[in-house]
């Protein structure tokens, strides 16, 4: 038996047939007939989390470490607000999410219903598609639709936003019925629908290239380690999050800062420091060219030319004599007193090659620079929101159950996103390190905001004295709170299944140990 809404069962019968594996749903009535429909064909995994921002981040972090399709599905009204942090974060960090959204008929819409809004393209500009099916289409229609949507996915690698009408009643059930077929493969386009012949431009001009590295995801990251291996005649001024900055040849992205090169060749997502971009930009760049399979932005003003291709397509430019060549930075390796600092570095230093690594934005990213080693390492970058670091790294970790997840993040995100924690499942094999210094210690980074008022400063700060064993027992999770390195230490060695360790810390050290690093 399944659903009497035909178009609910025709649609998730085709998600199945297009590779979806995962449904994460969050509880509602609307959507009552994709949930009978999901338990009927028994072709997903259905997990459950009530809290529909939270869930939209599970469901990413479970396309990172997968690689594959992963669809969200929640009730209407305002529940599909709350999806759109990672809804962004997807467009962004190109992430195969898939939104499925209920919603009413539309001849009640904007009539005084409750849990009402206008669902229909929610989520542009910010989709690769956006498609809305009536509760009353036919097979065909429910298929062509699909197709469409999935095929714009498969080129972009975004998410996707399907709207579907249900009137009442929403639980009946009956026979299931004629099955429908989605012709769609991974093949249907060659290279995600882009030419693999594009010419490779020549720097032989210039005087001064350099090579830059942003984001990066894990599998990117090897690729481009593997060719730094073989040895280049350049170095690599790479992002934290680029995954390869502990490799001899890569350097701070912020080594720029001391040249004037006339052309970049750039590979992979964003960069996170400003100050290169601004330095770079008001150096006038003559040419930049971004190697990047999916994203291209104009980032230094020098109308970029975007090739297609993976990270490796680099080894073409191996013995290039024009690319910068400066020595190679001694990582720290110095002791710290107790602070933010010392307690990432710890955390680091635990880490096996094989471990996952997931590190929370504002302060805690950048700690990266500092401490860089080879892991497989995620990040929120897309749109480097603090929103959702903590229930991506449990979804991720889910999906991932047999290697050892760490997140890194700091109080203000924590608590940000403690709903990460609420759903029927928490994974044994995730440490969760908050540095909590009580404040929103990013602010004490950023120039000007030491000049501002009382008021102002208060603001910033968002001083906060939440007790995090209470929320750790509430999830029912592990808790330690640990003041020095030789505790955080023991209480990495000592953690079994899901475990929070609270790193308190005070920020006057934290601001003296940066001082020191920089």
């Amino acid at each position: 038996m399944t659903t009497t809404k035909h178009t609910a069962h025709w649609t998730l019968q085709a998600l199945a047939q297009a590779g979806v594996r995962t449904i994460v749903f969050s509880p509602g009535s609307r959507n009552a007939p994709l949930v009978i429909a999901a338990e009927a064909l028994g072709s997903f995994t259905l997990e459950v989390l009530g809290d529909e921002r939270s869930a939209g981040f599970n469901a990413l972090g479970r396309s990172l470490v997968t690689g594959a399709p992963v669809a969200v599905c929640c009730t209407s009204g305002s529940a599909l607000a709350n999806y759109y942090p990672a809804v962004l974060e997807a467009y962004y960090a190109h992430v195969p999410l898939i939104v499925i959204t209920a919603d009413r008929p539309q001849e009640r819409i904007n009539k005084g219903e409750g849990q009402t809004c206008v669902q229909r393209d929610f989520y542009e500009p910010h989709v690769a598609a956006s498609v809305h099916i009536e509760e009353d289409a036919s097979a065909t229609e429910v298929v062509s639709q699909l197709d469409f949507a999935l095929r714009a996915q498969h080129v972009e690698m975004r998410p996707i936003h399907i709207n579907l009408a249900f009137d009442e009643p929403l639980y009946t059930q009956e026979l299931e019925p004629e099955p429908v077929k989605l012709v769609f493969s991974e093949d249907v386009m060659e290279f995600h629908g882009i030419p693999n012949n594009q010419p490779i431009p020549s720097f032989s001009e210039y005087r001064s290239v350099a090579v830059i590295a942003g984001q990066l995801l894990p599998q990117e990251s090897a690729q481009l380690r593997a060719l730094l291996d073989e040895g280049v005649a350049w170095t690599l001024f790479a992002d934290p999050m680029s995954g390869v900055l502990d490799h001899p040849q890569a350097v701070p992205m912020e080594a720029l800062l001391d040249l004037e090169p006339d052309a970049v060749l750039s590979v992979g997502g964003q960069w996170i420091n400003k100050k290169p971009k601004q330095h770079l930009r008001a150096l006038g760049i003559k040419k930049h060219v971004h190697i990047d399979i999916f994203q291209c932005w104009d980032v230094l003003d020098a109308e970029v030319l975007h090739l297609r291709m993976a990270p490796n397509a680099l080894a073409v430019y191996k013995s290039a004599p024009e690319f910068i060549r400066i020595p190679s930075v001694e990582p720290v390796s110095k002791s710290l007193p107790w602070s933010d600092a010392a307690a990432f570095q710890s955390v680091v230093s635990k880490l096996n090659t094989t471990d996952v690594l997931h590190l929370g934005n504002s302060s805690i990213v950048r700690y990266f620079n500092y401490f860089p080693k080879a892991v497989q390492l995620y990040g929120n970058r897309g749109v480097a929101g603090i929103d959702g670091s903590l229930s991506t790294a449990v979804g991720a970790a889910l999906a991932d159950p047999d290697r050892k997840h760490f997140l890194i993040i700091g109080d203000q995100s924590f608590l940000y996103d403690h709903n990460g924690l609420y759903g029927q499942k928490i994974p044994q094999n995730l440490v969760v390190c908050v540095l909590n210094n009580g404040v929103g210690g990013i602010f004490d980074w950023l120039p000007g905001t030491a000049s501002t008022g009382p008021t102002a400063q208060r603001v910033f700060s968002n001083t906060q004295n939440v007790n995090l064993e209470g929320i750790a027992s509430a999830f029912g999770v592990d808790y330690e709170a640990v003041s020095s390195v030789a505790a955080l230490v023991a209480a990495l060695d000592k953690a079994v299944g899901a475990k929070i360790i609270d790193s308190k810390t005070e920020q006057h050290a934290n601001l003296a140990a940066l001082a020191a690093l920089r």
